[in-house]
C-alpha cells in the first residue's frame, strides 16, 4: 500500500559541489533517516526536486539512483519514487564531508574505536606472512620519508596488514573503507608535517614500528595503545583535537595514584 500523497521537507539550494547528485543523495537520504519521508511515502516528482536544489534533472536521476541502491528508495512505474519499507536496512554508507572539521573528527573517532581492537586482534592472531606484510609496508614507508615523498600508500598498506591480520573480514573491509575517505585528510596531515615540521615526519615513523613491536610481540594491550596514540597525534596533526583524554579517562581512573576524572571534566569531554 503506498501513499500518493507528497512529504514536504527542506531543501538547500546546491550552488557548488564536486558531484552534485551525490550531495542530493545526502541531503535527500538524511531526510529519509530522520524521517521527514517515513516508509512508503512518496518523494516530490523530478522537476520539484529539480526546482528545489536548484539543479539538473539528470542530476536528479543520478542521486535517485544512488538511494535506490542504497536500499532507501524503490520505483513504481507511472506512480514515481517511494521509501523502501525498512529504509534502515540499506548499505551502510558515509555521508560525512572528510573536509569538513567536524565531520573529519567524527570520522578519526570512528576510525581510533576501529582500528585500536582491529590492532589488538592482530596482536592476538598474528601470523609470519601477515608480519612480514607489515614490515615491508614499513620499509617501504622509511624509503619514501628518506626519498621526500608522501608515503601514502606505504601508509596504507601498513594499516590494512594490520586490519587482515585481525581475522575478521568484517574489520578488513570496513577500515579500508574509512581509509579510501580519509585518504585526501591523511595527505594533508602528511604534508603539513612534513612542510612545517619536518622532525615530526619521524616521529610518525617511531609511532608505526611501536605498533609493529607490539603486534609482533603479540602484547595486546600494548598494540591497542600504540595505535590510540599514533591515532590520536594523527588527530592533533590535523588540527582536530586529541582523542586520547576522550578514551582515556576510564584509564587513568583505574590506575594506583591517579585521581578519577571528575564528573564536570567528563562532561566535558563528551561534548
Amino acid at each position: 500500500m503506498y501513499d500518493n500523497s507528497v512529504t514536504m521537507f527542506t531543501a538547500e539550494a546546491i550552488s557548488r559541489a564536486p558531484r552534485l547528485s551525490d550531495e542530493v543523495a545526502r541531503q535527500l537520504g538524511a531526510a529519509i533517516r530522520d524521517g521527514e519521508f517515513g516508509p512508503g511515502a512518496r518523494l516530490p516528482s523530478e522537476k520539484e526536486l529539480s526546482d528545489r536544489f536548484n539543479v539538473s534533472r539528470m542530476v536528479i536521476r543520478e542521486a535517485m539512483s544512488r538511494l535506490k541502491s542504497d536500499g532507501l528508495l524503490e520505483t513504481r512505474q507511472g506512480l514515481g519514487a517511494f521509501v523502501t519499507a525498512e529504509p534502515g536496512k540499506g548499505l551502510f554508507r558515509l555521508d560525512a564531508k572528510p573536509d569538513a572539521a567536524t565531520d573529519l573528527r567524527s570520522l578519526f573517532q570512528l576510525r581510533v574505536a576501529v582500528e585500536v581492537t582491529a590492532a589488538g586482534l592482530a596482536a592476538a592472531n598474528i601470523t609470519a606472512p601477515e608480519l612480514h606484510a607489515m614490515r615491508a609496508a614499513l620499509d617501504d614507508l622509511a624509503a619514501d620519508i628518506a626519498a621526500g615523498r608522501d608515503g601514502i600508500e606505504s601508509d596504507n598498506r601498513f594499516h590494512a596488514a594490520i586490519a587482515g591480520a585481525a581475522n575478521n573480514p568484517y574489520f578488513d573491509s570496513f577500515i579500508g573503507f574509512l581509509g579510501a575517505n580519509l585518504r585526501g585528510a591523511i595527505a594533508k596531515a602528511r604534508a603539513n608535517t612534513a612542510s612545517q615540521h619536518p622532525a615530526r615526519v619521524r616521529v610518525v615513523q617511531a609511532e608505526h614500528e611501536a605498533i609493529y613491536a607490539a603486534i609482533k610481540a603479540r602484547h595486546v594491550a600494548g598494540a591497542e595503545a600504540a595505535m590510540r596514540n599514533h591515532l590520536s597525534s594523527a588527530m592533533e596533526r590535523l588540527g582536530l583535537g586529541a582523542f586520547a583524554s576522550q578514551v582515556c579517562s576510564a584509564d587513568v581512573a583505574t590506575k594506583p595514584g591517579r585521581k578519577p576524572a571528575s564528573r564536570t571534566t567528563r562532561s566535558k569531554n563528551k561534548q
